[in-house]
């Protein structure tokens, strides 16, 4: 039959673009870019004009700086700069003065932008986008900014984040600080695991979240590596600009390779993986069903360390001045899980805590323990439920061992866990009210649960009821 070829594949790769590494590896500068197709921008919300075709909001921009390349290329916008806002070029800083407003969105700015905050000043969301430049972002002044955590599903690959910050550049550096003068305060949309801050894709170790000089209260401050496949730009072979391979090699050379799929008249999908030279006009050598058959023989794909750093909870607050005694809602990590509080404990009586993840999962084992009671600076809490999707997706956990004083878990808590085979549950107090929606859904099908042996029969109702495989065998513990 004749085939149709997936040009479509190549297309979206194209429009993915930004999301992968930039081949010109450029370090940041300061100011703004001054490039001659420069598209570094400080926007704040727009006119909502009605939906556009993929059901998003179709606005008219509107913008407190543009570069002159896209004055020249962009007939969608306005430059109303609304009150209480400011830009000043020459120290490249953003001043915030009594502003309320629901977005603020930067590119290109570089790594000596500043956003100086005077009285009282609320948002939503702040985006810092780097496009191969640079991202950092230094919040100085002596005011307060409130970021109330607003939820955008565009920004749904990486989850929602009061302040975003993405490096895209191997060559960019990244990092987010708060002076010991201004206040940040941060909220999120009620789940333990929102990012407040989440900076991505940083490629230096160095880079990252800096608190010096300042405090951190009631967030929990993260960093993940990450082993990511180096992606370089070509010109497609079918005159396709921003094309993005993955970058192999072999005997010493580099190659490049793509996914390619083909239907045909019938509808049908298959796929292959092409290799091909690496030349700025790459030229295919050779097709494989799949990776692991190019790799047998004897193509490696070329890796590198990529940096996330997140503060993550409820809430928190950045600022020298930051009461950072153990509150309702803060989070906390023991032993690599992560804790969010419930009841504040004393000395005389203990407080209690949810699981709501694993802290770092390269550090995750096979078997995950939660216990009956954990220790906080020195004071007792116990461990009484576990969050909505605490283990949601978790690729590494086989076991689980859920503690004593465990009386509720949340929706969708362990789904997806697809590894997830032998469950262990020594709490009595788990019921048909208590363990919510999909709790236990699309794991295993033979999973083996095992528990006390006065409550076989009633969790059996329960976990089935909450996703669980009819399959599965449940034993006395």
């Amino acid at each position: 039959m004749k085939k149709r070829t997936g040009i479509l594949a190549v297309l979206c790769l194209a429009l993915l673009g930004v999301l992968f590494v930039n081949p010109k590896g450029v370090s940041a500068s300061n100011g703004p870019c001054k490039d001659a197709e420069s598209f570094a921008y400080i926007q704040t919300e727009g006119e909502v004009i009605g939906v556009n075709e993929w059901g998003f909001e179709d606005k008219i921009n509107n913008y407190i700086y543009m570069s002159d390349y896209m004055k020249k290329n962009n007939d969608n916008y306005t430059t109303n700069i609304p009150k209480g806002i400011s830009y000043n070029e020459k120290t490249n800083t953003l001043t915030l003065n009594n502003y309320t407003g629901k977005e603020i969105s930067c590119n290109m700015m570089g790594d000596d932008f500043k956003i100086e905050v005077k009285g009282e000043n609320t948002l939503e969301m702040l985006y810092i986008w780097s496009d191969y430049y640079g991202g950092s972002l230094t919040i100085t002044g002596d005011g307060v900014l409130n970021v109330k955590g607003g939820s955008d599903d565009r920004e749904s690959l990486y989850g929602s984040s009061g302040i975003k910050l993405f490096v895209e550049s191997l060559g960019a550096s990244s990092f987010f600080k708060v002076t010991g003068n201004a206040t940040v305060n941060i909220e999120s949309d009620g789940s333990y695991n929102y990012y407040l801050v989440g900076l991505y894709q940083t490629m230096k170790e160095k880079d990252g979240i800096d608190l010096d000089g300042v405090k951190l209260a009631g967030g929990l401050l993260r960093r993940e590596v990450i082993d990511m496949e180096t992606s370089v730009q070509r010109t497609h072979e079918s005159g396709l600009y921003n094309t993005f391979y993955t970058l192999l090699e072999k005997g010493g050379k580099n190659y490049l390779c793509q996914s390619h799929y083909e239907w045909n008249d019938d509808g049908e999908e298959s796929s292959s993986v092409i290799v091909y030279s690496d030349a700025e006009k790459p030229q295919e050598i050779a097709r494989y069903a799949d990776y692991d058959k190019m790799q047998a023989a004897g193509y490696k794909v070329v890796h590198h360390d990529e940096y996330t750093y997140s503060i993550t909870g409820k809430h928190c607050t950045i600022s020298a001045k930051a009461d950072t005694a153990i509150k309702k809602d803060d989070v906390v990590s023991v032993d690599n899980l992560i804790y969010g509080i419930k009841t504040v404990g004393t000395k005389k009586k203990a407080g209690a805590v949810y699981v709501v993840g694993i802290d770092n999962y390269k550090k995750e084992k096979t078997t995950v323990t939660i216990p009956k009671s954990i220790k906080v600076d020195g004071i007792t809490y116990k461990v009484t439920g576990i969050g909505k999707y605490a283990f949601n997706y978790d690729s590494e956990m086989e076991k689980v061992v859920i503690g004593a004083n465990v009386k509720t878990i949340e929706e969708q808590a362990f789904c997806c866990a697809f590894k997830l085979k032998d469950i262990v549950i020594k709490s009595k107090k788990l019921t048909s009210k208590t363990v919510g929606k999909e709790a236990f859904a699309e794991i295993q099908n033979k999973v083996t649960v095992t528990a006390p042996s006065k409550k076989l029969s009633s969790y059996k109702k329960v976990l089935t009821a909450k996703g669980l495989s009819k399959d599965s065998v449940f034993k006395k513990g």
